[in-house]
């Protein structure tokens, strides 16, 4: 395991959704077929002498037009990301261009080596919504 990726590596390997709580508008499944997909890395610097915090940033890429970069910390088993930017690509994102996405905050936490929590907190023009899901490990 390179060194960088010693504070996440049990977060690596294959999850599964088990559960999802609140209100969120976006699916990934419409009638039972898949209706978009998201593509991302993690990019990790892990903790030194002159700096003792583990950074590490989440960047996205969705099937529907729109792009996300995320920046946080790791503190023990938690992972803890906010917006840094936003990207609209010239292709749907709602056929309307007219997400504004204000704050956004995503928190990742590992009960157990098999268990997953993913937090989301996001504040656009329209509403405020919160979102939980628990996932189980797959592999990994």
């Amino acid at each position: 395991m390179p060194w960088d990726l010693r504070p996440i590596q049990n977060y690596i390997g294959l999850w599964s959704l088990v559960s999802t709580s609140g209100r969120s508008r976006h699916t990934y499944f419409q009638n039972g077929q898949v209706s978009r997909h998201d593509y991302g890395y993690m990019p990790v610097k892990n903790a030194t002498r002159r700096d003792p915090r583990v950074h590490v940033a989440y960047l996205t890429t969705s099937s529907e037009g729109w792009s996300m970069m995320e920046q946080g910390q790791v503190r023990g088993n938690m992972m803890t990301f906010h917006l840094k930017q936003f990207l609209r690509r010239s292709f749907d994102v709602g056929a309307r261009n007219d997400l504004e996405i204000r704050e956004f905050e995503r928190q990742f936490e590992m009960p157990s080596y098999n268990q997953m929590i993913m937090k989301i907190r996001a504040e656009t023009n329209v509403d405020t919504e919160g979102f939980t899901a628990m996932y189980k490990r797959v592999m990994g």
